[in-house]
């Protein structure tokens, strides 16, 4: 069988600009027809490879298995355009919207097989889109049900930008007042109610971002008839150990192999 492989794409996004991301192939044997496949959304400050380069690790272990995927930048991150400073939760909504348009067109993808995953931010991303997308299935990673808690984040760990009274710096990038209205006008809970597609949770334990209730939050808005809730003991908020990323991989791959493919085998180490 040949090799899986990975093609670097560009598409505009409603408002004009270049979102950069990458296309992961399964081996060609497996692409005879159309195959499933799987858009990643990054969190808060994220690109898409995503910390210890988790996206770029669960894609290729997706593709090994027959799945595509799609990981990309949201506009004003990574290498898409944009400044981070003009984001709000709407622009990176509108941006998920036509990053599933966009990999629903590409030949040798099952338009009707399409699943998301997202982390953290990515992770309410996700679960705000689920419905209007008619996604597959669903997998969110330590996923923030409220984006509200983002103004408690600011809170706490934005500094003030002297002379600039509607914006703040964290993590040497500006974060608008705009941002921080806007993202209070989500419920992802409440949209997920509204996604009955396969739906896994996975949250750490130990996260420092985003209350673990907001796992249970969402797990209990779900109206999904397949649904799972999996807490990984001691993790952190992106799973930053080998032992934490294999089981969040390896769960991932599990659930769309069985929801996107109807495989119900587990995926190879």
């Amino acid at each position: 069988m040949r090799a899986t492989s990975e093609q670097l794409v560009e598409l505009r996004n409603r408002r004009g600009g270049w979102l950069r991301g990458m296309i992961h192939w399964p081996a060609r044997g497996a692409r005879k027809r159309r195959v499933p496949g799987v858009v990643f959304f990054h969190g808060f400050t994220g690109d898409r490879m995503e910390s210890h380069w988790i996206f770029i690790k669960c894609a290729r272990a997706l593709a090994k298995v027959g799945i595509a995927s799609l990981r990309f930048d949201f506009f004003g991150s990574g290498e898409s355009d944009g400044e981070f400073r003009d984001v709000t939760l709407t622009s990176e909504i509108n941006d998920a919207l036509d990053a599933v348009k966009f990999f629903r067109t590409q030949k040798g993808i099952d338009a009707q097989r399409v699943g998301l995953a997202g982390l953290s931010l990515g992770g309410c991303i996700a679960a705000c889109v689920a419905v209007r997308v008619k996604a597959k299935a669903a997998v969110l990673w330590s996923a923030v049900a409220h984006p509200a808690v983002l103004r408690t984040i600011a809170a706490t760990l934005v500094r003030p930008i002297p002379g600039r009274l509607d914006f703040w710096e964290y993590d040497a990038r500006e974060v608008s007042r705009r941002f921080l209205d806007d993202a209070v006008k989500f419920d992802a809970a409440k949209l997920l109610h509204r996604f009955g597609g396969p739906t896994l949770i996975i949250h750490p334990e130990k996260d420092g971002h985003v209350p673990i209730a907001h796992a249970e939050d969402l797990f209990q808005a779900s109206c999904a008839k397949t649904k799972q809730k999996v807490i990984v003991g001691g993790a952190d908020h992106t799973f930053t150990s080998l032992a934490w990323e294999r089981e969040v991989i390896d769960r991932t791959v599990s659930w769309f192999r069985r929801h996107l493919l109807d495989d119900p085998r587990e995926p190879a180490r």
